[in-house]
């Protein structure tokens, strides 16, 4: 019979690992299985009471429960919440009118309260919605006055800011919310003249923006409606008309074209208002509320593929209650998996620890084909011819996987390329990828993850575009991430970013000499960039160079038009998206436009930025200082070049690129 099991023994062990043809701890990897987020919705506070009843439904078998471990701390009603993929935020509410924003943790069915994301007014029938980085509370009131303020709840940091671009058309209280990964609508609520309205505004997440959006005003004037939704489309259920009173009607709000229609064959189970909402990806409940005989423990649930609602008996709230709230981990197009990065088991990389600068343009005269290669270890810079780039191109940007760099765009003798570019670390061969681009561009930016990169902006006066694109690792294809472009068109600046997000700040717009401090964030879950101010460069620039590990990105020198060329080195924190200067890490020279920052999970480094420059420096992360590396120089002077290596940023950790086969492992699975 056939040895295919991997049976070993002790003498093999020993002989394999006196060869050196055993696995090594270090070349054993694993990566846990993509997660499922929580099934589950959470219906907090209400009156009678006020309470702080906290209610969990199950979507798999459409029952509910209390979960008294995730009871509000402050019982309340008239509150608001939204969340992302691991804990929901109940924010607001009354009696008396408050700002205290509580998180509820789904893995733990436990609620604490945040005191610094509470809200920056106090209010109540207020609404919420978000997407997987942050939410937005907008409207509401505290007698007697009518608010439009929009707060941003940022996840990461637990805080909450004012966001005054934001603020809804007009003040309202008693409205619904939901949206998707781009955008968040506001729809219906009362008036400061005391009406009901049935105006919608749409919230852009990228730019933290409001505007009201007419034809997606509700069919009827209207408040105390429940709303939740998919990715396509949102759902605002029950409600209040003036002179009418509670209705079953099922408005659906459609994303891609903005628009509003009743769909009869949704309508609730009966006429209902003050009722919470929130769903999955496939479906979404209605709970509680007031129907004109008092208060309800009824749960519908609307089937989106059908368009079809029904009363759920197996699922209504532990009470009657109304003015409650609701949120969900699948709501609001979250997603409904966690993925995980490749891990090696003992926290070490198979990655070559090794950068290359390629391309640029070394002043007057040809583009740059050639490559340089630092060795990290070392910290020495050598020339590969081998690694030459297909095309003499400068203006191009980089990003990296296990096992390769990938260049994007740029310009070569013959114009902007649509071509991608990819060095391969285990021959130093360079050779043109599958996939193309759909636009070629002039200094875009990139940085990416294990197995994606993100590459963002370019073009020329007077053409720039805000276009993010993905290039897949693992197939060699592009696609372009509507949801992910730019808050503002630019081009010439940098990115950098963890294996969770990118960050790309910097550059000059349109206009000439026009330049910007502004970063935005591309979150990888679900490929949404937004506008993020607090992570803004501390002036503005263009031909920024960013290297950094997987907790903090490093933005250096550029060009300012207040000062011209500038040394200045920005630390961009990824867990708080906040923005410091570190004076002891700016660089030890300055220039206009370098690009080019390579580094691995301690140190940053950056080199070049005109003919005459080939000095490198190293940043070392761990003290926030700089220091120039004159054994790591380039080899020949240049600007506007890419530059990558294997384990920077979003990359630490990798899967080695082959696995011992049965000739030098004897079968034995590639495991610890």
């Amino acid at each position: 019979m056939a040895d295919t099991r991997g049976v070993f023994s002790l003498s093999r062990v020993f002989a394999r690992a006196k060869q050196r043809t055993w696995i090594t701890p270090e070349e054993s990897f694993t990566q846990l299985p993509p997660a499922p987020t929580p099934n589950t919705g959470y219906f907090g506070g209400g009156n009678p009471g006020p309470l702080s009843t906290m209610d969990k439904v199950t979507y798999s078998s459409d029952t509910t429960a209390a979960v008294p471990g995730a009871a509000l701390s402050v019982a309340r009603y008239s509150l608001a919440a939204t969340g992302n993929s691991t804990a929901g935020y109940f924010g607001g509410g009354a009696d008396p009118v408050l700002t205290t924003m509580e998180k509820v943790t789904y893995s733990t069915d436990t609620t604490a309260q945040v005191p610094a994301a509470a809200l920056s007014s106090t209010r109540y029938m207020l609404g919420a919605t978000g997407t997987s980085t942050a939410g937005y509370f907008g409207g509401g009131s505290n007698p007697p006055n009518i608010t439009s303020t929009m707060d941003k709840l940022t996840y990461s940091s637990d805080t909450t800011a004012y966001t005054p671009a934001a603020n809804l058309s007009g003040g309202r209280h008693s409205l619904s919310a939901t949206g998707n990964t781009t955008a968040g609508y506001f729809g219906g609520g009362v008036s400061s003249s005391g009406f009901g309205i049935s105006t919608m505004d749409k919230t852009t997440y990228s730019s933290d923006t409001t505007a009201a959006v007419p034809g997606a005003f509700l069919t009827t004037a209207m408040w105390g409606k429940g709303a939740t939704g998919n990715s396509t489309a949102g759902y605002f259920g029950g409600g209040i008309i003036q002179g009418v009173g509670r209705v079953p009607t099922m408005d659906k709000v459609t994303y891609s074209s903005d628009t509003t229609a009743a769909v009869p064959g949704a309508a609730l189970s009966a006429a209902r208002g003050y009722l919470a909402a929130t769903g999955s990806s496939t479906a979404g409940y209605f709970g509680g509320g007031s129907e004109p005989s008092g208060g309800v423990s009824k749960m519908d649930k609307t089937t989106y593929s059908s368009d079809t609602t029904a009363l759920v008996p197996g699922a209504p709230l532990s009470g009657a209650r109304v003015r409650l709230a609701a949120s969900s981990a699948r709501a609001n197009a979250l997603p409904t998996e966690t993925t995980f990065p490749i891990i090696n088991l003992k926290g070490q990389s198979a990655a070559p620890n090794t950068g290359y600068w390629t391309g640029g343009e070394p002043g007057p005269g040809p583009y740059l084909s050639s490559t340089n290669k630092i060795d990290l270890t070392t910290e020495t810079t050598t020339a590969v011819p081998s690694a030459n780039l297909p095309d003499s191109t400068y203006g191009n940007a980089a990003s990296s996987s296990p096992a390769a760099l990938y260049s994007y765009g740029g310009q070569m003798p013959g114009g902007a390329k649509t071509t991608v570019s990819k060095l391969t670390y285990s021959t130093e061969t360079y050779a043109y990828a599958t996939g193309t681009i759909s636009q070629g561009r002039l200094g875009p930016a990139a940085t990416g993850k294990s197995d994606a990169g993100y590459f963002a902006g370019g073009g020329a006066a007077p053409t720039y575009y805000s276009l993010m694109s993905k290039f897949s690792y693992t197939t060699d294809t592009s696609q372009n991430l509507p949801a992910g472009n730019l808050s503002v068109a630019r081009a010439t600046f940098a990115a950098a970013g963890s294996p969770l997000a990118g960050y790309w700040a910097g550059g000059e717009y349109p206009a000439p000499n026009t330049h910007t401090s502004q970063t935005d964030k591309c979150t990888y879950s679900v490929d949404t960039a937004q506008l993020t101010p607090s992570a803004a460069l501390s002036q503005s620039k263009f031909g920024v160079l960013a290297t950094g590990g997987t907790t903090a990105g490093y933005f250096t020198q550029g060009y300012s038009p207040s000062i011209s060329s500038v040394s200045t080195t920005d630390k961009l924190i990824y867990s708080s998206d906040t923005r410091v200067t570190v004076p002891g890490a700016f660089s030890t020279y300055s220039n206009a436009d370098g690009k080019g920052g390579i580094g691995n999970p301690s140190s940053g480094y950056w080199g070049g930025g005109s003919p005459t420059i080939t000095t490198v420096n190293r940043v070392t992360y761990s003290t926030d200082t700089t220091v120039a590396v004159p054994g790591a120089n380039l080899v020949t002077g240049r600007n506007r070049m890419a530059a990558a290596g294997a384990r920077s940023e979003g990359v630490t950790f990798f899967k080695p690129a082959a696995t011992p086969t049965s000739a030098s492992s004897g079968g034995v699975p590639n495991i610890l």
